[in-house]
């Protein structure tokens, strides 16, 4: 039992490191990445997150989820008005725990950006789910690590229309622009 605990702990301070990493926008998608920006996307931290914990013992799966590009608490921002109805293509975890089985695990917004209103758990208990970064209730799928990039790709393909992945990421640099203002006015 001990050791459990011990590797319980390990987790939660794997997961608040990389959680605590800025979100960034647009960077690669690799664990190198993140560390050498000490900040990151929802692709580069979870990467990030999946080598520290292999590192430690602990397994975990690419899981993606689609849900709204734009958060609900940005919703009624005209500034985000072209990406409204998008969904995005997300990244996180499922983590395999001995204690409590497989979690779904989502470290893609840093504590400001939670502490503002962006779906996120703070603190995790390492017990239960997290909350996922594009809201709760959106399709999901288990991809090999291997072909991660691939099946990303394939569910974007299949859910933007022409032109629609411009506007995805043009809502997304703005977002990135809100989120670091979101930054600043906390220090």
């Amino acid at each position: 039992m001990g050791l459990e605990i011990e590797l319980r702990h390990r987790l939660l301070a794997a997961v608040r490191a990389v959680q605590s990493l800025p979100y960034l926008w647009p960077c690669p998608p690799d664990a190198d990445s993140a560390r050498r920006a000490g900040a990151s996307s929802c692709a580069s931290k979870h990467a990030l997150l999946a080598e520290e914990l292999s590192r430690i013992g602990i397994e975990s799966r690419p899981l993606l989820v689609t849900g709204p590009l734009v958060p609900d608490i940005l919703r009624d921002d005209q500034e985000f008005a072209a990406g409204i109805q998008l969904l995005e293509v997300h990244e996180c975890l499922t983590v395999l725990t001995p204690w409590a089985g497989p979690l779904r695990v989502d470290v893609s917004w840093d504590p400001a950006l939670i502490e503002r209103g962006l779906p996120g758990t703070l603190p995790w208990d390492g017990l239960s789910d997290m909350a996922v970064a594009v809201g709760e209730g959106g399709p999901g799928w288990s991809v090999p690590r291997s072909r991660l990039r691939e099946a990303k790709e394939a569910l974007r393909e299949r859910l933007y229309t022409a032109g629609q992945q411009e506007t995805r990421d043009e809502t997304l640099r703005k977002l990135v622009a809100r989120f670091k203002s979101w930054r600043r006015a906390s220090n």
